[in-house]
């Protein structure tokens, strides 16, 4: 059940932003339909696969909170290790139509499977599997909050909104595409030198 739980948190944030923010859906039809199709075959059962390994807990709901910072950080550098060498001239055909077309909410997830699966769900993944590694184990609620927010920065990152401004670090990164690999407080780019 908390694998369900944890997957509609994302789909409703996800196309609760998709709604709000992209005008023009029609005209992002294959940043929608490749978005769809990642979260159906390749979040929902990756969704499946962490309910069931994953020590589900109910306590230390505001202790958990603590190890946000962990999550954000963790999450920031595992994206910038793993999208970069997506744009050299090797790997860049397998990525290069997340960056066909406008920026929209819809083009988050527009990725190949692997790109989605390892960089996408990777990142989000990458700081519980470090904290339970040390024996930390969050709460169920808190990470269904971790979905929330997770879901919620990657579109806003995408969004109208943010690339309105023309000044968006990843709005940047879509115009420029040899800087801001990263998200959220671009800590790899920084020391990298790539940030813009």
């Amino acid at each position: 059940m908390e694998e369900l739980i944890l997957f509609f948190i994302h789909v409703i944030c996800y196309w609760t932003m998709v709604f709000l923010y992209d005008n023009n859906m029609y005209d992002n039809s294959l940043a929608v339909s490749s978005s769809l199709k990642n979260q159906v075959l390749y979040t929902l059962p990756t969704t499946f696969i962490f309910s069931n390994i994953y020590p589900i807990h109910y306590d230390n709901f505001i202790d958990s909170f603590l190890y946000f910072p962990i999550l954000i950080i963790s999450s920031d550098c595992y994206f910038y290790i793993t999208h970069r060498p997506l744009h050299s001239n090797l790997l860049y055909k397998y990525h290069k139509h997340h960056h066909t077309g406008d920026v929209c909410v819809a083009k988050s997830l527009d990725a190949n499977g692997l790109e989605h699966v390892v960089g996408n769900l990777g990142s989000f993944f990458i700081g519980i599997f470090l904290l339970w590694y040390f024996g930390i184990i969050l709460n169920i609620y808190f990470i269904g909050t971790w979905v929330g927010f997770a879901t919620v920065n990657t579109c806003i990152s995408h969004s109208n909104f943010q690339c309105s401004l023309d000044t968006g670090s990843h709005f940047l990164h879509h115009k420029h595409r040899r800087c801001n690999y990263g998200f959220g407080l671009y800590l790899m780019d920084r020391m990298m030198g790539t940030y813009k």
